[in-house]
């Protein structure tokens, strides 16, 4: 009885904080609920939407509307129009860890990099706050995604295309000058951008 009652403490506390990350109005609490509705399929249907709900998921990467130009996965591609929206791998895992009372960024992002069979999945969590540290307004360049993946003997490469795959970046429009590098560069999701900023 006594775990079950703090299971459902964490699974409040989280609800809460996650709410006010949002916004803490009613479009925040109805997005929370769908996507805790919906995170196990990972698509939030058309008819459960209104359109202020659909940019607010849309704004902070938590669902993105399926349509896009020249079928890009980019999240700066995606055409938005009222219509179903995919929830990415890792805001899924998030809203699945936090129905079970689990309210940790760095525990989801260890679980989808263990569950895809990555061996020291916990440095992917490090890896990513690393990301979120260096970037500017969102953005960071693949150089510098790189460059720390090589501090964790990694491959950049890889590692980009895995925390692309899980949702955690996305590629934006356009290469060329960022500070002094010239090279892709990522959009990093904003809902957790913020997790790590507050947590």
């Amino acid at each position: 009885m006594r775990e079950s009652m703090s299971l459902r403490s964490a699974y409040n506390h989280g609800l809460k904080l996650v709410t006010e990350i949002l916004g803490g109005d009613s479009e925040s609490r109805k997005a929370v609920d769908l996507l805790l509705r919906h995170c196990k399929e990972g698509l939030i249907p058309t008819s459960e939407l209104d359109t202020e709900t659909a940019l607010l998921l849309e704004h902070f990467r938590l669902a993105l509307p399926i349509g896009a130009i020249y079928d890009s996965l980019s999240w700066s591609m995606r055409i938005f129009t009222l219509s179903d929206m995919e929830i990415p791998y890792i805001v899924r895992y998030f809203f699945e860890d936090l129905k079970s009372g689990i309210f940790d960024w760095r525990k989801t992002v260890e679980r989808y990099f263990r569950d895809i069979g990555e061996k020291r999945p916990h440095e992917f969590a490090e890896i990513f706050e690393e990301i979120v540290g260096r970037s500017r307004n969102l953005i960071i360049c693949g150089e510098d995604i790189v460059d720390i993946s090589m501090k964790y003997g990694r491959d950049g490469g890889v590692i980009i295309a895995e925390i692309k795959g899980a949702g955690l970046i996305s590629p934006t429009v356009g290469c060329g000058k960022f500070g002094r590098a010239r090279a892709p560069l990522y959009e990093i999701n904003r809902f957790f951008y913020e997790l790590v900023q507050h947590f």
